[in-house]
């Protein structure tokens, strides 16, 4: 992968409208957006169109197909896919995210563990943690007064 180009995931909800091959001819069509913009359409990432139901109306539709679709373009290009994007009506709503690539796979990451491990051996000789803490007494909360005993109070002040 070249350093400028970042990997991306485009999501999107097309149009129900959409018969089968206009659909293909469609994705066709993204891929070859992608394309021109100096991308590059990772191959076996495109989840095919699926047909579902959308929790709430999205410009008039209750269902839209549903699309992935993995691909590599350089940063200073996505504006310009977003602004050709916006003008596709087939596109009822898409997202653009960026793909983070792993850093380590899982092979290093289980030798590290395996080094890293402690000795069955030496689990005998660790000795638990003790913790010390000193209790200091907390001070005492001024106990609540009734309100019947408010009123003897009051009256006993007003008397005198």
């Amino acid at each position: 992968m070249n350093k400028e180009n970042k990997s991306y995931q485009l999501t999107c909800f097309l149009s129900p409208l959409l018969k089968q091959e206009k659909l293909d001819e469609f994705i066709q069509k993204l891929k070859q957006i992608i394309i021109d913009n100096n991308g590059s359409v990772q191959e076996g990432t495109l989840s095919g169109p699926i047909k579902k139901t959308l929790p709430y109306k999205i410009k008039k539709h209750q269902e839209a197909f549903y699309l992935n679709l993995n691909f590599l373009l350089p940063v200073s290009e996505t504006n310009k896919l977003c602004q050709q994007l916006n003008l596709k009506k087939n596109i009822i709503r898409y997202l653009i995210t960026i793909q983070k690539q792993p850093k380590e796979n899982k092979e290093k990451i289980k030798s590290k563990l395996t080094k890293e491990a402690i000795d069955p051996k030496m689990i005998d000789k660790i000795e638990p943690l003790v913790f010390r803490y000193t209790k200091e007494k907390a001070p005492e909360k001024e106990r609540k007064v009734k309100i019947k005993e408010l009123d003897k109070k009051l009256d006993e002040i007003l008397n005198e």
